[in-house]
């Protein structure tokens, strides 16, 4: 149970710097105006939209 917790906590980290990132790269050398909060909420909408597509996936594969 506490490695599948530090495994979401792993996966939210990630999805923050990720979101960082982007959010850095837009505002300052792309010169945009976006919000950090609506890069994030982006960020892991996709992020949650791929683990689940591939733990559907995976249950697929290996058979329930």
């Amino acid at each position: 149970k506490i490695i599948r917790s530090m495994f979401l906590l792993r996966l939210l980290i990630v999805a923050f710097i990720v979101s960082y990132v982007i959010w850095f790269f837009n505002t300052r050398i792309m010169g945009k105006s976006l919000s950090l909060y609506k890069v994030t909420s982006w960020v892991l909408v996709a992020t949650v939209a791929i683990y689940i597509f591939l733990a559907v996936l995976s249950s697929l594969v290996e058979g329930f």
